[in-house]
């Protein structure tokens, strides 16, 4: 878990270095063309480090509750094992951590954790809490009506820009970025997922 942890916020520290780059440009050169992508790209790589992160933890977690350092999950049970990773344990003894890990990338490598819905979904492989939104927002000092809102904001906004290039489908113009905005987007997801490893470590 502390690795998952720590990739997070190595992420996130990169993410936020080209906000300097951009405070550079608007500060001291002021080119003459655009350069608001710097601020979009920050949205996108946010969303994209809690996303790793949900899946980090939840292959640590799986991980853990098979060598019995994490208490069975009724989510833990239901996970789905194919019969040739079956065969892979069977025929190499002293590697079924690695054969784990390796068919957990495979099983959940399609999968998102951007959702509130599909965070929870997939947090139930590793964690019993029944009412996860209002422990992470307690740990927020937040409600999870406000941190859930917030969230699904931030990957709405996220996906126009990934998704369609942050273009209006009606005007065909592009919708504007403010600074402020992404900053508080940045550290909204950087304290969202420090709270989720804080419930579930």
């Amino acid at each position: 878990m502390k690795k998952a942890i720590a990739v997070f916020g190595n992420i996130l520290n990169d993410t936020k270095n080209s906000a300097v780059v951009y405070d550079h440009l608007e500060s001291v050169i002021r080119p003459p063309f655009d350069y608001s992508d710097l601020l979009r790209w920050q949205l996108a790589q946010a969303v994209s480090a809690l996303d790793k992160l949900i899946h980090d933890l939840i292959r640590t977690g799986i991980i853990e509750i098979f060598q019995n350092q994490r208490a069975l999950t009724a989510g833990y049970g239901a996970f789905v094992l194919n019969l040739s990773m079956y065969n892979e344990f069977i025929n190499n003894p002293g590697l079924e951590v690695q054969i784990l890990d390796r068919h957990i990338l495979i099983v959940n490598g399609y999968k998102t954790y951007q959702d509130p819905e599909k965070i929870a979904e997939g947090l139930s492989i590793i964690w019993t809490e029944a009412d996860k939104w209002k422990k992470i927002a307690d740990k927020m000092c937040s409600t999870k009506i406000l941190v859930k809102s917030e969230l699904k904001n931030i990957v709405i906004r996220r996906n126009q820009i990934v998704h369609e290039g942050d273009y209006n489908a009606s005007s065909a113009a592009r919708q504007g970025v403010v600074h402020g905005d992404i900053k508080r987007a940045v550290k909204f997801i950087d304290d969202l997922g420090n709270s989720i490893y804080q419930c579930i470590k």
